[in-house]
């Protein structure tokens, strides 16, 4: 087709009709719609060398053939001549040399899909059921690689200077390792910053969750700019407070009172577990500390012979439990627990339910930075009645907190 050559639409209006009266469809690499799109590109080659051959006519330049190329499009697989010019410095825009493909918002479904948990061999099928574009599973994993170094960039970004919680808990996921299946915790860092606004400042991956790891995790985030954190909010785990403190020596700890419950109870008889779960919400929701280990003697007059554990671990750990009594409700609704922290890991969960064993690190990564991608809606909000809590911190903190 020459530059001033017009669109033939009647000889293609007879193409596409004999082919869907043959029953090839509209898309597919038989469809009707698919070869407007190779003689679209076809009109669109011609331009750009005509162009090229007139801007570098006075170094006699001209064309040299065509070459032959399969491209991967929406509608289906199509066949195109890009062609040539004889001092091989024609460089086509609409499909560069080595691109493959021409429907990018095929890709940005593909990783839609990957995010919500669907299988490359699912994607793979959904593609050609769809658009009637055969991609392998192994090309579908190759699309989803290419966000790795978008992956490591997000990692190494630099955080804010001050957050006013960071939330720390551990997620654990199936992986294979030297020919075995091993289970790896993913570490989570979720910050609260000056503006209320929650964000996830790092997953990291590795062995079986410890407080060495989170030392190494907490000089990371340091290392990003994190300079200042007024309350880490964290499980049950030995050491944790320790490790904290060594490298936030500001910083106040509060221990999940949720997951305190949850380990207090787990030997409870199934038919004391709602009266002992009331008693205990009956002393953790006080309005004082004192008031609260009042409430706590009561519990254990009431049910220390029974459960003699229970009293005595909630007092060995009052100084860490006890850090929100401090406060007004309005802050100690959002740091008495780790929460926050387990609905994001919920939303992570729900899109890996269905995997078996990542292959490796990496496939684990790739899938939960994809996934959070996908469902920022859902976990990237602003923490609910921050106007208020803003105000108390100012109050409390008024020589630690930065001027905006």
């Amino acid at each position: 087709m020459k530059k001033d050559e017009k669109f033939d639409f009647e000889s293609f209006e007879k193409e596409a009709i004999r082919k869907l009266r043959s029953g090839k469809g509209l898309i597919g690499e038989q469809g009707a719609l698919t070869s407007l799109i190779g003689r679209i590109l076809k009109a669109a080659y011609e331009e750009e060398i005509e162009d090229h051959i007139s801007d570098t006519k006075s170094e006699n330049n001209r064309r040299n053939g065509s070459t032959k190329k399969k491209l991967k499009t929406g509608l289906g697989n199509i066949e195109v001549d890009p062609p040539r010019d004889r001092q091989g410095t024609f460089s086509p825009q609409i499909v560069k040399k080595w691109e493959r493909q021409i429907a990018p918002e095929l890709e940005k479904q593909i990783l839609s899909l990957y995010a919500i948990g669907t299988s490359t061999r699912d994607i793979s099928e959904h593609m050609d059921k769809m658009y009637g574009v055969k991609y392998s599973p192994s090309f579908i994993s190759n699309i989803t690689d290419r966000i790795i170094d978008e992956v490591e960039s997000w990692k190494s970004r630099p955080l804010e200077d001050f957050y006013a919680i960071i939330y720390l808990d551990a997620i654990h996921f199936k992986v294979r390792e030297n020919r075995k299946v091993v289970v790896k915790a993913v570490y989570t860092v979720f910050g609260v910053d000056m503006d209320g606004q929650r964000d996830v400042l790092g997953l990291y991956i590795g062995q079986s969750e410890g407080a060495k790891q989170w030392g190494r995790i907490l000089e990371n985030i340091r290392e990003r700019g994190v300079q200042d954190v007024l309350f880490f909010c964290v499980d049950g785990l030995a050491g944790f407070t320790q490790v904290i403190e060594d490298i936030y020596p500001r910083s106040l700890v509060q221990r999940c009172i949720v997951h305190m419950v949850r380990t207090s109870v787990k030997h409870v008889s199934w038919k004391d577990l709602r009266a002992v779960c009331k008693d205990l919400k009956a002393m953790y929701s006080k309005d004082t500390s004192d008031s609260a280990l009042e409430e706590l003697d009561r519990f254990n007059h009431k049910w220390g012979e029974k459960y003699p554990e229970i009293a005595q671990k909630w007092k060995s750990n009052w100084a860490e439990l006890s850090v929100s009594f401090e406060y007004p409700m309005e802050l100690r609704q959002v740091i008495y627990t780790t929460n926050t922290v387990e609905a994001l890991h919920r939303v992570l969960r729900k899109t890996t339910k269905t995997k078996g064993a990542f292959v490796n690190d990496q496939a684990l990564e790739k899938q939960l930075y994809l996934t959070l991608q996908h469902s920022k809606q859902s976990w990237q909000r602003k923490t609910r009645g921050w106007p208020q809590i803003i105000r108390i911190l100012k109050r409390e903190f008024p020589d630690r907190i930065p001027e905006v």
